[in-house]
């Protein structure tokens, strides 16, 4: 193996190394996203059970406004 072709192996070599130390970032990156999207969603289904909740009170409350009016 020439001096030359080693040369070039160490460049892929290093391309290699970089882009493998790119990855891992933006792996990172993903991961505290996902775990940003899955509290926001945690969150979000609370706040929808909680106006769920409010609307079905207010839907009874009007049930039994009906019911008496009758």
């Amino acid at each position: 193996m020439s001096i030359e072709s080693l040369g070039q192996l160490e460049s892929k070599i290093q391309n290699a190394i970089d882009t493998i130390a790119l990855n891992k970032m933006e792996v990172e990156e993903l991961r505290e996203a996902k775990t940003r999207l899955e509290e926001e969603n945690a969150q979000l289904k609370q706040e929808l059970q909680a106006w769920t909740e409010r609307v079905s009170s207010l839907i009874g409350k009007l049930d039994s406004l009906a019911e008496e009016a009758l």
